[in-house]
């Protein structure tokens, strides 16, 4: 009796485990997120197609069911969030903005980022957009002495750097209100 009331015990907790793995995506099919990462891809297209048009509605909400698909692609927030500011919904832009900075600041804290700036060059860009400018400043002058040599390095501060972004009006055109100052 008290053994079987053991072993339900552990089978409980056992069932529960894999049952919160599951919910949190741990141990997922990889077949399942390759399906879910080409669909994510696709609606990116899409909405690609829908901003030429300058239909913000449009590239808005396949942006959205993109990152509902692949929450953790930082690029997808990133174009979410110029969409949003494109199409006047700035709050809902600066919360897509932030989700775009918390996963370049994940891949610039991977391993592989270590030898490769894009990442960092992306949270520049990033925190320019929030308005956040004495940080993206903070973090661009650390890239020589990060990255020394790296021809991205070089291109980016030969080409005037932070102070370039910050005037293009490409950038303010979907920098946040009071952002890119």
């Amino acid at each position: 009796m008290e053994q079987t009331d053991v072993l339900r015990g552990r089978c409980g907790r056992l069932v529960l485990a894999l049952g919160l793995a599951g919910l949190t995506g741990c141990g997922a099919d990889p077949a399942e997120q390759a399906r879910r990462t080409r669909e994510a891809d696709l609606l990116a297209a899409e909405a690609a197609f829908a901003l030429n048009l300058r239909d913000w509605a449009r590239a808005e909400q396949t942006l959205g069911r993109a990152t509902e698909l692949d929450p953790g692609r930082a690029d997808l927030w990133l174009s979410l969030g110029s969409t949003r500011v494109r199409a006047g919904r700035t709050t809902e832009a600066r919360a897509a903005y932030l989700q775009a900075l918390r996963g370049f600041e994940r891949a610039a804290d991977a391993s592989a980022a270590k030898t490769d700036p894009g990442p960092t060059l992306q949270q520049i860009h990033v925190l320019a957009l929030l308005g956040r400018v004495p940080e993206a400043r903070s973090l661009a002058a650390e890239l020589p002495r990060r990255f020394a040599g790296h021809p991205r390095v070089r291109a980016f501060t030969e080409a005037g750097g932070l102070e370039q972004v910050l005037s293009d009006p490409a950038f303010r055109e979907v920098a946040l209100p009071g952002g890119g100052q």
